[in-house]
């Protein structure tokens, strides 16, 4: 089994005084800088950094056109649930799998069912 590591930012998983995520109040440069910065430090451990899964779920124009600009195909929202074709790949939506989910909701949450199954309660960062 390999080990796959992608980014989360370098440098900009912090919350600012008015407890938002910093990455709203930094540069298009900045970003984009913080971006390129961890998938260079990332690079040991994975040379195919191509993937980012913003911090605190935090995204807009100008952190999605930054993360195209740095080269990352794809990036993660904290958004629950699927991803469906003709999806912005810079603004994509994740599941939320819990470690007591019995293999049957695993596989209907995942499965092409029209039926939508989430896990309701689910707090991620905001």
């Amino acid at each position: 089994m390999s080990l796959i590591i992608q980014s989360h930012s370098h440098f900009l998983h912090r919350l600012d005084n008015k407890n938002q995520p910093i990455i709203f109040s930094r540069s298009y440069r900045t970003v984009k800088l913080d971006f390129a910065h961890s998938r260079r430090v990332l690079a040991p451990f994975n040379p195919f950094q191509r993937y980012l899964a913003y911090p605190f779920g935090a995204y807009n124009g100008q952190v999605m056109d930054a993360a195209k600009a740095v080269g990352m195909m794809l990036a993660l929202t904290t958004i629950q649930g699927k991803v469906k074709l003709g999806d912005n790949p810079y603004a994509l939506k994740r599941l939320y799998a819990l470690r007591n989910d019995p293999m049957e909701k695993f596989a209907q949450m995942v499965g092409n069912g029209e039926q939508q199954i989430i896990n309701k309660d689910i707090i991620v960062d905001q």
